[in-house]
């Protein structure tokens, strides 16, 4: 068995004023064996790919593979050029009898507002209609029907943090070695709530998270099902699909995965109210963190979630622990001009600049600082925590500034905060500091949660606040809750795919 290994994964926010451009890709693209290489022995969803086809006797073809940060809307002939790659590479390998792909599920492109779907529809196009074609999706995928009907199997994340890549790919390869040696027969049926979640809200170690997926585990032991996916879905991508969809898939049986889809959906409706959350105001945050006994304080700037598309360049927490008299803090900025002022002051000296608010007026403004720089690096690491286990992450160029008692990290580019070494790097020891900034929702919970003293959730302003209400939605399906109360399910006949 031949099967076509590689992926194009990047989740869009778009109400990023950061487009997402060929640089931000280019750390990330590789190309046939180079993908082989760069996940091989990881805990990654290729890497899973690569593990399965061990265990279950089929030979991999890696033919490309490409990934961002979530920004916001991929350029459109950004979207063509690495979308034609990746065909244009499967067509250089055939023939195939399978293709593994790794998406994340909310991608959007200048005038593709279902870039996932598209991606998988040029495949189809090229591969037939009778090949098989798995995909690995995130907890996040806004699933539209169209990357429903164009594939045979999807297996999503089960966890945020999301420390199930790596079982979710090996899942995704099996079942499709299962397809193709004709012991499986894999139906998928999926089931849309009419519901726009935040990400803070979709912690999967408790509810109410915890106890769909609960469900969906139990129902995946049911006799004739494969596989329920769970997603909760992206709630800053204003697209006609975007929200929470459930996709169960069952063995030659169409109406048991219908079941099992639509009861998962009914039961996250019944519990729509337990989704709702109040951040603490930054001003109380602040005191809060300092009124602590000891650290480390973990503030999480939720508005600011990298991860989500923030910048990564929000001042207002740094601009409020600076006015407190606040040390012993880390906070982390994206922001290459002062990454650049660093670096030409050096090491030991000292360096006036201006840090951060410099992509729009969502995230607080610039805040002139005079500090003393202390190291400077490549940002290069290894993450060695539980989030993608072995995955080299690429920074940029990144310097440490300390300003009246707080470490500032400036990194070239925006990195979300999913692993320690980020830190440890750049010599900041995080068990050994008083208050940590986080920008980030749930995922920083991975690196950091284990040594938090305190969690301080903040209801910063930005592109990731978890006040929906901040935001004027164009595009994205109405009725839908919480943005219209009154919304009802099953939804109305003519919701978009």
């Amino acid at each position: 068995m031949r099967v076509a290994v590689g992926g194009i994964m990047q989740e869009t926010n778009t109400f990023c004023a950061l487009p997402t451009t060929l640089q931000d890709f280019a750390p990330y693209i590789l190309r046939g064996d180079a993908v082989v290489s760069a996940f091989e022995g990881t805990r990654t969803p290729v890497g899973g790919f690569l593990d399965a086809a061990r265990t279950e006797g089929f030979t991999t073809l890696p033919i490309f593979f490409a990934r961002a940060v979530s920004s916001g809307l991929t350029e459109a002939h950004v979207f063509e050029e690495l979308t034609g790659e990746l065909v244009g590479a499967l067509e250089a390998v055939k023939p195939v009898d399978g293709v593994l792909l790794a998406l994340h599920g909310a991608m959007a492109a200048e005038g593709i507002p279902d870039a996932d779907g598209e991606i998988v529809r040029r495949v189809r196009d090229l591969v037939g209609s009778e090949l098989p074609i798995a995909v690995e999706v995130d907890l996040h995928a806004n699933i539209s029907t169209r990357l429903v009907e164009s594939v045979n199997v999807l297996v999503g994340y089960d966890t945020y943090p999301h420390v199930d890549t790596y079982e979710r790919g090996v899942e995704a390869g099996t079942l499709l070695a299962r397809t193709l040696r004709g012991e499986i027969r894999p139906v998928l049926e999926m089931a849309s709530a009419p519901l726009l979640l935040v990400p803070q809200m979709q912690q999967t170690a408790r509810p109410p998270m915890a106890t769909l997926l609960r469900e969906a585990h139990r129902l995946e032991t049911e006799p004739g099902m494969l596989s329920v996916t769970v997603a909760g879905g992206f709630c800053y991508a204003d697209v006609p699909h975007a929200g929470f969809s459930v996709v169960a898939m069952a063995d030659g049986n169409r109406a048991r995965a219908d079941a099992a889809a639509r009861r998962v959906a009914e039961m996250a409706w019944t519990v729509r109210d337990a989704f709702a959350v109040r951040n603490v105001s930054v001003a109380d945050a602040v005191a809060e963190a300092l009124a602590a006994p000891k650290g480390p304080v973990i503030m999480v700037d939720v508005g600011d979630n990298i991860g989500g598309g923030g910048p990564g360049d929000g001042t207002v927490l740094l601009q409020a622990l600076m006015g407190a008299g606040a040390t012993g803090a880390v906070v982390t900025i994206a922001d290459a001009d002062a990454v650049a002022a660093a670096a030409a002051a050096g090491v030991g000296r000292p360096v006036q600049t201006t840090v951060g608010g410099k992509t729009d007026v969502r995230h607080g403004f610039p805040v002139p600082v005079a500090g003393r720089v202390r190291s400077i690096g490549d940002g290069r690491y290894v993450n060695k925590g539980f989030y993608m286990t072995g995955a080299l992450v690429e920074t940029g160029l990144c310097a440490v500034i300390e300003v009246d008692g707080i470490e500032v990290l400036l990194t070239e580019r925006r990195t979300p905060p999913f692993d320690l070494e980020q830190l440890r790097t750049m010599g900041i020891e995080p068990t050994q500091r008083r208050i940590i900034v986080t920008k980030a929702a749930v995922a920083w919970r991975a690196a950091y949660e284990s040594i938090a003293t305190t969690i301080i959730e903040v209801d910063t302003p930005g592109v990731t606040s978890a006040d929906l209400s901040r935001f004027t939605f164009h595009r994205v399906r109405r009725p839908i809750y919480p943005l219209d109360p009154s919304a009802q399910y099953p939804p109305a006949e003519s919701w978009p795919a």
